[in-house]
């Protein structure tokens, strides 16, 4: 009798033990899967960031940096690969991306082009030059979308539509945070249209031509300082090129990239008389906490009103 309770028993606990498994298995499969996402520098991290939310982590490869001129090293590529989605911003300006797509092999990464299906613009004063088999074509185009609030917001949804493809469980969360974003984007054109309308100086020169887009957006035109290098102390023939430049557009502000080496800016201002102000592109990480159209309108609102103090 005792044999047969405790072959009893036995039985019980292995079926007990064996709905258990079945439950962790179970509870295992219903767990959201965690997507490991990765991007190429500060405008797709943060984008990216906001329309996913809390459900994943996001990496950055570039966050201190400009992107112009980055090259991936063998950490950050072998992080692409293992990804499951790569979100980077166009071939024009990574133009090493080419080279992921192409070299894929066994990798089942998503590759994502937030500017995908975007006209890019050419550089001011290119705008005659062809394309011709093998030419950089990132020299030709400006790549900076990501400075008009309403580009932004095109791009969060793209991002937000492959995010959906690739998740779908999560599809109600990122279309409901592309919305979000676009609608703070628009709130932001129709803050500051009425300001930059209402300026009488719409021009404003910069040596890092990174802001038409911003610029087209708002109906401003922005003026490079062509040939000044930001670390190379400039020719007094240069000098005299720009002070020229100073007196036929009335220029009282030159801005410049933070971060970025402003020794020949200041060479400039002391000749000319003009001031160095800073405004970013957003291309590297402002080291705060800041949502991407905040830091955006910070970019806004220095611009506006230095152009409203050169009235």
């Amino acid at each position: 009798m005792k044999k047969i309770w405790r072959a009893c028993f036995l039985i019980i606990l292995l079926c007990c033990m064996s709905l258990i498994q079945r439950s962790v298995m179970i509870a295992q499969a219903n767990e959201p899967k965690e997507l490991n996402i990765v991007t190429s520098f500060y405008p797709m991290y943060a984008i990216t960031k906001e329309i996913v939310g809390d459900l994943h982590e996001v990496r950055v490869l570039n966050s201190r940096n400009g992107i112009h001129g980055f090259e991936p090293s063998a950490n950050d590529i072998a992080a692409i690969y293992d990804a499951d989605i790569f979100i980077y911003h166009s071939n024009i300006l990574e133009s090493w991306t080419k080279n992921i797509a192409l070299n894929l092999k066994n990798s089942s990464v998503t590759l994502v082009e937030a500017s995908r299906g975007m006209a890019m613009q050419k550089v001011t004063g290119l705008e005659d030059i062809e394309e011709i088999e093998g030419m950089d074509n990132a020299a030709l185009y400006d790549p900076h979308t990501w400075l008009d609030p309403i580009e932004a917001g095109v791009e969060a949804q793209l991002i937000a539509d492959c995010l959906s493809e690739l998740d779908p469980d999560n599809q109600e969360t990122y279309q409901a945070n592309a919305k979000q974003f676009v609608e703070q984007a628009e709130q932001l054109v129709a803050k500051y249209q009425p300001i930059f309308d209402k300026l009488k100086q719409k021009t404003f020169v910069t040596q890092h031509t990174a802001f038409s887009y911003l610029a087209q957006r708002f109906n401003l035109k922005q003026l490079g300082i062509a040939g000044v290098s930001s670390d190379i102390e400039p020719s007094s023939k240069k000098i005299a090129e720009v002070q020229k430049f100073v007196n036929e557009y009335q220029v009282k502000t030159i801005f410049v990239e933070p971060n970025v080496s402003d020794r020949a800016a200041k060479v400039i201002a002391n000749a000319t008389g003009t001031t160095i102000v800073a405004l970013s592109p957003l291309e590297g990480d402002p080291l705060n906490t800041d949502p991407f159209l905040v830091n955006l309108e910070k970019v806004l609102e220095t611009l506006s009103s230095h152009l409203q103090q050169e009235e």
